[in-house]
């Protein structure tokens, strides 16, 4: 069942980093069926990449992934004027982990293992409420 974006025709572009197969392929399959334009990545250079080459109006980002891990993508994302929501996956879940990816701009942090219901039903609500001055580019 496909659950259309708000605005009646475009679609929410959400970019996916995480360096697990399983959990990008769930992910896409999941987003996809409410309605989202999903691009996966397996790193955070990826993702860095993908931003720069595209607009995307949501980050679903791995804590930890090789090469550049999800802290360091929000910190280049944040450092440049953009306004993209992201939010952060990850396996570490102590209160020092969790208040670092907010630092770094996180707007949610989800703990490992997440159910993916919980995934979408935030996807939902930042997709109906986007922040304001959102462009989605770094």
């Amino acid at each position: 069942m496909i659950d259309p974006s708000p605005d009646g025709g475009k679609l929410f572009r959400v970019l996916v980093a995480d360096d697990s197969p399983e959990t990008r392929e769930l992910l896409f399959e999941a987003l996809s069926l409410i309605g989202c334009a999903v691009t996966c990545v397996k790193d955070g250079l990826e993702a860095l990449a993908s931003l720069q080459a595209g607009s995307y109006d949501l980050l679903v980002t791995d804590y930890q992934m090789p090469r550049l891990n999800g802290l360091a993508l929000l910190k280049h994302l944040h450092a440049s004027p953009c306004c993209l929501p992201s939010i952060v996956i990850t396996g570490q879940s102590s209160p020092d982990v969790i208040e670092a990816a907010r630092e770094a701009g996180a707007t949610l942090v989800i703990s490992k293992p997440f159910e993916i219901v919980h995934i979408l039903a935030l996807v939902r609500c930042i997709r109906d409420h986007p922040p304001e001055h959102q462009d989605g580019r770094p």
